[in-house]
């Protein structure tokens, strides 16, 4: 079980987001402001959920949703970074139309 554990377990699920995480903040560093703010932010409210899934025991049920919730908030960060400078401009107005 302990092969099977480690491939198919819940630990390699989320390192395997940590380390997308990392990425994403990396790039995100790099980035010029309006868009480097915006983005760290969004990375500080994932990285909530995901020191939750990493420090507390949570049911398969929580589990699973907030590895869902984090999947789809890194892959949105991941098309803001990649996103062109004129559609950066309309989510940042988005944004801030928002707060």
């Amino acid at each position: 079980m302990g092969l099977l554990g480690w491939i198919f377990g819940w630990e390699w699920k989320v390192r395997r987001i940590r380390k997308k995480w990392d990425r994403l903040r990396e790039k995100s560093l790099k980035k010029k402001e309006p868009l480097r703010h915006m983005v760290l932010e969004k990375l500080d409210r994932a990285e909530e959920h995901l020191r939750m899934l990493e420090e507390r025991k949570l049911s398969r049920w929580d589990r699973a949703r907030f590895i869902k919730e984090l999947e789809i908030d890194l892959e949105e960060i991941k098309a803001m970074l990649e996103a062109d400078e004129g559609e950066i401009g309309g989510m940042v107005t988005r944004e801030k139309k928002q707060l």
